[in-house]
């Protein structure tokens, strides 16, 4: 009983740390980073143009506005990162209650009292 105990904490402990590497190396947290450590050198750069760079992109801060327009990505990366977390690998999805308000009752379609179509067609 003692092996089945410390064998289920090893396996609980390696669950636990594959859900932290899993949500460690999430790609919206990789791709929200990089847009906004761009976002903000495109900014500086966009911030620190002449007037000579901007009347070649025809009286335009092309740098200004890509670099908000980057900036409103990474973080909209981020935030979808922050609302809809990474479940841990393996966990089951909830089930979905029935009409009812409770999980449906293991009769498959076909099987009798499915209550299919032509149910209760005499």
């Amino acid at each position: 009983m003692s092996e089945e105990y410390a064998y289920r904490s090893e396996v609980e402990e390696l669950e636990q740390r594959s859900a932290t590497a899993a949500r460690l190396f999430d790609v919206r947290r990789i791709i929200g980073g990089l847009f906004v450590i761009y976002a903000i050198i495109v900014l500086i750069a966009g911030f620190t143009a002449s007037d000579a760079d901007v009347k070649k992109a025809a009286g335009i801060n092309i740098n200004l506005w890509t670099g908000w327009c980057m900036l409103a990505v990474g973080l909209l990366f981020l935030l979808w990162m922050k609302l809809r977390p990474l479940s841990a690998p393996g966990t089951a999805p909830k089930p979905e209650t029935g009409p009812e308000g409770g999980a449906g009752t293991g009769t498959g379609p076909g099987e009798p009292g499915d209550g299919g179509p032509g149910a209760g067609e005499g």
